[in-house]
């Protein structure tokens, strides 16, 4: 199996796990545990369809201990997933020599 027929068959498992009651019920709670506040900018959002569940770690998506887990605003979720992919350099002494 590829890479990419690895990412798209755990993609959609990803996906079939997020229609589950087990869920369906975290999301609800981590909406009231937040007070549907966004954890990146701190706007409070009155519509919860504005808010993204964000895993913070890609591995085991379906342990739901709450502190592997953000609540994020739509912008600021698509900014942290750009980022990621971003490269990151080191401190400056590092790239010189």
């Amino acid at each position: 199996m590829t890479r990419l027929e690895y990412l798209k068959k755990l993609s959609e498992e990803h996906a079939k796990f997020r229609e589950t009651p087990q869920w369906l019920l975290f999301r609800k709670y981590m909406l009231a545990s937040h007070n549907q506040t966004c954890d990146f900018c701190g706007k409070k959002y009155k519509r919860t369809q504005n808010l993204d569940v964000h895993h913070k770690y890609e591995t085991n998506y379906t342990n739901l201990d709450p502190s592997r887990f953000m609540l994020l605003c739509k912008t600021c979720h698509q900014f942290i997933h750009k980022k990621r992919r971003t490269p990151q350099f080191g401190k400056l002494s590092e790239l010189r020599d």
